[in-house]
């Protein structure tokens, strides 16, 4: 589980999440939803401790890592895996390069066992065979999934996906919705999205929440999301899907 308490950041003079406090649960996917400036992908920023907060804590396992060094995040971090809105992939380095790439600099696995692990990964999100092509061989949607591969590498415990389907097709980004979804069901990974996709949302989230004015307005299952009498829940899906 991850607890946050009375998070808050700032950019100079603009707030962006004010005193916020939320629990993701474990074995549970949350996604969290809202409009453009109101700090949902800052909020994994602050979680992986990319950045750094104003005030308020952090809980990762029921350990409070606000105060953490660099050097005791990393601990934290080798239990979280990342999946970019731009898939971040290493450009002069082939899909397995790119896959085994944590492997090799965070685990004393053997050549082999690492071999066994970006196979199996690949298999996982479907794209076997495709460890000697290079990134800009790939399409948008493959390269999501070779992001994912290389997400799910270290065996996290938590994968944190920052809106997983912007920019694809209907069809691919419906393929990557399956995909969240299986590494749910399937491994029982903490899984935290980051999205403005209704649609997504619905198809992958057992809870959702919705930030507005950088603090929690709503959180739910998907069936309360969609039946509530909120103004803004209300006028945020009538919406659609809201520009980032």
């Amino acid at each position: 589980m991850i607890k946050i308490e009375n998070l808050s950041k700032s950019f100079g003079d603009k707030p962006v999440l004010v005193d916020l406090s939320l629990e993701f649960e474990g074995g549970r996917t949350t996604v969290v939803l809202g409009r453009s400036g109101t700090g949902k992908s800052v909020l994994l920023k602050l979680i992986l401790r990319l950045l750094p907060l104003d005030s308020g804590r952090i809980h990762v396992d029921n350990v409070d890592t606000t105060d953490f060094s660099e050097a005791d995040m990393m601990t934290v971090r080798r239990k979280m895996g990342m999946l970019f809105q731009g898939s971040a992939l290493f450009d002069s380095m082939n899909v397995f390069e790119n896959v085994a790439y944590t492997l090799k600099e965070h685990t004393d696995m053997s050549e082999g066992e690492i071999r066994r692990r970006v196979e199996e990964k690949l298999a996982f999100v479907e794209m076997s065979g495709t460890e000697n092509l290079m990134p800009s061989e790939l399409s948008g949607g493959m390269q999501k999934r070779i992001a994912l591969a290389r997400a799910m590498a270290g065996d996290p415990d938590y994968i944190f996906f920052d809106e997983p389907t912007t920019g694809l097709d209907p069809i691919t980004a419906q393929t990557i919705n399956e995909l969240i979804k299986r590494v749910q069901v399937q491994t029982g990974t903490t899984v935290i999205v980051v999205t403005h996709d209704l649609e997504s949302a619905s198809f992958v989230g057992q809870k959702l929440v919705l930030i507005k004015d950088g603090e929690v307005h709503f959180e739910g299952t998907p069936e309360e999301f969609f039946e509530s009498e909120n103004e803004f829940v209300k006028s945020f899906r009538t919406g659609g899907k809201v520009a980032v």
